[in-house]
């Protein structure tokens, strides 16, 4: 994940003092990669402990360590993107160009945001484990349903229902040799959440896919795989979430996939020759 998406992402789960020290960060990235703490603290109002302690924060040992990400990164124009899905006076043409220039921005940061070790991690979890128990709600329920369907070609064993009350009743009953995929935006929604809670308490392996925000989610995740936060509260269709957990469950099926190319190789032809006798019927 790059430097300037994971500030973006924490943002609102920032301290006024913090929020103001990452907004500058974001805004004069160039110039900042040349100040020392005692400067950007002066820009900002604030201290240079705070300018460090921000710093740590984020993950980086101080503020020097902060500046070369910063730097590797400077270079990089920020894309020409309509923060507006629609207006009302989009003719049709309009709307496709700002569709095409939003999924080609979260594409992007999608794949920005990919932590290679961690996605590594899921995979091998996956791979040992005895089931995969996918939890979502609402658009988080449709990207566990294309991953159930994905996995039913490769005989990987693993459940999703719809009913909410079901999905409860299974977290209850998992083990440590199960691996939960737990599918949420916010990282908030309650049934999701509960259901990943009861899986964490009973030992189970929990596969976040939610925002880099330290959402109750990703805080329960033993894996946390990051989408970008791109979406504002009230949104049109869930767009580029949607499209950012697909591409998470489509690194995590070609993982699985990768695993025993022998295996997925035969699966697929299996699968595939029996749906052609039907279709022949």
């Amino acid at each position: 994940m790059t430097c300037t998406v994971f500030i973006r992402a924490c943002l609102d789960q920032l301290t006024e003092t913090d929020r103001r020290l990452a907004s500058y960060l974001l805004d004069h990235s160039r110039e900042a990669i040349h100040m020392s703490a005692k400067e950007l603290s002066a820009q900002c109002d604030t201290s240079p402990a705070a300018v460090v302690r921000l710093s740590q924060k984020l993950g980086f040992k101080g503020f020097t360590a902060l500046k070369l990400e910063l730097a590797k990164e400077s270079g990089q124009e920020e894309p020409d993107v309509f923060r507006s899905a629609i207006r009302d006076n989009d003719d049709m043409e309009t709307i496709v160009r700002k569709a095409e220039q939003i999924h080609l921005r979260n594409t992007s940061l999608t794949y920005q945001m990919v932590n290679v070790s961690v996605l590594s991690q899921a995979v091998e979890e996956i791979c040992a484990g005895r089931r995969i128990h996918l939890f979502g709600v609402g658009a988080s329920g449709l990207l566990a349903m294309d991953f159930l369907y994905k996995s039913s070609r490769i005989g990987i064993p693993a459940f999703y229902h719809a009913d909410v009350h079901t999905n409860l009743a299974t977290a209850a009953l998992l083990g440590p040799e199960d691996i939960v995929i737990a599918i949420s935006y916010s990282g908030e929604t309650l049934d999701t959440v509960l259901a990943a809670e009861a899986a964490r308490e009973r030992g189970s392996k929990i596969i976040a896919i939610t925002q880099a925000n330290r959402n109750t989610l990703s805080r329960l995740a033993d894996y946390p795989l990051y989408i970008p936060g791109e979406e504002p509260e009230l949104r049109v269709g869930a767009m580029t979430s949607r499209t950012s957990g697909l591409l998470i469950l489509d690194l995590l099926f070609l993982g699985i996939a990768k695993h025993n190319p022998e295996q997925t190789q035969e699966s697929l032809r299996q699968t595939r020759e029996l749906i052609r006798t039907f279709q022949r019927e």
